[in-house]
């Protein structure tokens, strides 16, 4: 009987380590569908928020969004997903994501997304699980060598400050 309920329990956590999805089928999914809303969207971009949900981390959303509304913030100075001010529709057929691989709490993914002269650049994106599911919860420049720090506790005080002075 014990060995019975150990197999059972094993076939469950086995099972519940299938439902999480491949981190690099994530990051491909939101990547496509973003560059494609990215790509439609004239001045501010309209992505769904039941898909940014579902594919980055509430911390990286709950940032993003605190970020926002600062006055005149230098924090972030591009698309923070694509680290681009605008993107074309036919650089999208270069998109790529590599291999996933282990991080200290999570998975990372390197990105080359199309750019102008079919040329690409590459991103480092990060991933955590949250319910269920890995999520977008950093992205970095890689090319560039660049990162706009949304989770700098400092920086987000400093640009508040600078926002209250010139207002």
């Amino acid at each position: 009987m014990r060995i019975l309920i150990i197999l059972l329990m094993m076939a469950m956590l086995s099972a519940c380590s299938l439902t999480q999805d491949n981190p690099e089928k994530r990051v491909s999914d939101f990547y496509l569908y973003y560059l494609n809303v990215f790509t439609n969207s004239p001045g501010k971009i309209k992505s769904d928020p039941e898909k940014m949900n579902d594919f980055i981390s509430q911390k990286t959303r709950q940032r993003l969004d605190v970020i926002a509304h600062i006055y005149e913030q230098e924090i972030i100075d591009s698309d923070y997903y694509t680290y681009a001010q605008d993107y074309s529709a036919e650089w999208i057929p270069f998109f790529r994501a590599g291999k996933a691989q282990d991080t200290i709490g999570g998975k990372y993914v390197n990105v080359w997304l199309g750019c102008e002269n079919n040329k690409t650049y590459q991103l480092g994106v990060y991933l955590t699980s949250e319910e269920g599911r890995w999520k977008i919860y950093r992205v970095k420049s890689i090319t560039d060598n660049y990162e706009q720090y949304i989770f700098d506790d400092h920086a987000i005080d400093k640009a508040r400050a600078y926002a209250v002075s010139i207002e």
